[in-house]
């Protein structure tokens, strides 16, 4: 974790000081704020991601939704203990039987908001309300450049990536 963010830093310093002597100090706002929110955001979700992996180890699913894997290795049931092999049905009462499971199987807001902890934690709500104000704080100042905004944002990204590639190796 250490040499990941020294490494964003390295990497914010030569950057903001390249945008700097090439484009000059508005510029350099827009290359430090976009670099700044996609860290922060960078860090929520690794954060919130830590979060649900460690508490994964101890806890027991909290939701009655079915093993998605073994529903994509069994579609149709037909490695199920409980073969009914024996008791051939009529093809109208086979698919208004599948009508039923289908429709059981759905799921509604309840299911979502139990199942989407970890894509609504509070860390990365925000980060990025801190992205979205940054923004409109260089919109409304006659700031925003979007490309050097891109450019601190994408670099980002990559400096982790490419430290947690290398460091591996």
């Amino acid at each position: 974790m250490r040499k990941v963010v020294t490494t964003l830093f390295l990497a914010a310093t030569a950057g903001s000081l390249a945008v700097y002597l090439i484009w000059g100090e508005d510029s350099l706002l827009n290359f430090i704020t976009g670099f700044f929110s996609a860290a922060v955001v960078l860090a929520a979700s690794s954060l919130g991601y830590w979060q649900m992996v460690s508490g994964a180890e101890t806890s027991t699913p909290h939701h009655d939704l079915p093993d998605l894997v073994e529903a994509i290795d069994d579609r149709y049931g037909l490695w199920e203990e409980e073969s009914e092999a024996e008791n051939p049905k009529e093809i109208g009462e086979i698919m208004a039987e599948e009508k039923r499971r289908l429709k059981k199987s759905r799921r509604g807001l309840k299911g979502f908001l139990k199942t989407a902890k970890p894509a609504i934690s509070l860390y990365r709500i925000v980060a990025y309300l801190l992205l979205v104000a940054g923004v409109y704080a260089l919109i409304r100042s006659d700031l925003f450049d979007p490309l050097l905004y891109l450019a601190g944002a994408g670099l980002a990204p990559l400096v982790v990536a490419g430290t947690l590639y290398f460091g591996e190796r």
